[in-house]
């Protein structure tokens, strides 16, 4: 090939290389144009169900974690694809509806309005084979303690107030007489944190100011009295504050109108 031919097809190739840059150049200014045009059309809805199954997100396709079910993972997947709700820039956040469950609300709703409630109680006592208080040898030891308190200056109700009623009497606290031979001292040990060497130390205690208190008649077996009402109510009495209605009362049927 000679110099002028080179030179001329060096010419065409260069004019080739030219127009080719130029139709490339249009079909991406083309194809940006349509681009752009496919932007500012407004987006077609998809529901979510259909949008979901056509492109499922990366925590969907993710394999669960372990230790975490199937059904957990499906879960978390479900929340971290779910669409943000776009908010306008100074907007209040949105509050929920319905009551507030602040804690002065709630202890207001949740009070329950004094009122009266009647409870009757059949109770079925089962006493044990025991002699007469006058012949157990341990009943001096009754007296004795009794005896003592009233030199004390202590021969009162220990509840002492406005609801007392009566004179004085000795109640039993934890053992009653006629259940004693009924009671397990071990179990009273641990319970009281006691130790008899014997029984005979057991008798003793049980006549003695440790299983004693005194109580007026309406406290210990009337009115208000702890052989009457639930123990549980009772012993509310026993911390009963002055002015308020007490925590129970025995009525007897006749006063009933039953």
């Amino acid at each position: 090939m000679g110099l002028f031919d080179k030179l001329f097809h060096d010419d065409e190739d260069k004019e080739k290389q030219e127009a080719a840059r130029r139709k490339a150049g249009e079909k991406y200014a083309e194809t940006h144009a349509h681009a752009r045009e496919d932007d500012d059309k407004p987006a077609a809805k998809k529901s979510p169900a259909k949008k979901a199954a056509a492109r499922p997100s990366a925590a969907a396709k993710a394999p669960a974690p372990a230790g975490k079910s199937a059904a957990a993972a499906e879960k978390t997947a479900a929340v971290r694809s779910a669409p943000a709700i776009p908010r306008q820039a100074g907007a209040p956040l949105a509050r929920p509806s319905g009551p507030s469950h602040s804690h002065a609300e709630s202890s207001q709703a949740a009070v329950t309005a004094a009122h009266d409630q009647a409870m009757t109680l059949h109770v079925l006592s089962h006493i044990p084979d025991h002699a007469p208080r006058e012949d157990d040898p341990h009943y001096h030891l009754f007296e004795l303690a009794k005896a003592r308190l009233k030199r004390q200056g202590l021969w009162k109700c220990v509840i002492n107030d406005e609801l007392c009623d009566g004179d004085p009497e000795l109640h039993h606290t934890y053992i009653e007489f006629s259940q004693i031979n009924h009671v397990d001292p071990g179990r009273v040990e641990e319970a009281l944190g006691l130790h008899f060497k014997n029984d005979e130390e057991f008798q003793v205690w049980a006549e003695s100011p440790g299983n004693l208190e005194v109580l007026c008649v309406a406290h210990h077996r009337a009115h208000y009295g702890i052989h009457m009402i639930p123990g549980p109510l009772w012993e509310a009495l026993r911390f009963h504050r002055k002015g308020t209605e007490a925590a129970a009362e025995f009525v007897a049927a006749s006063e009933t109108g039953d």
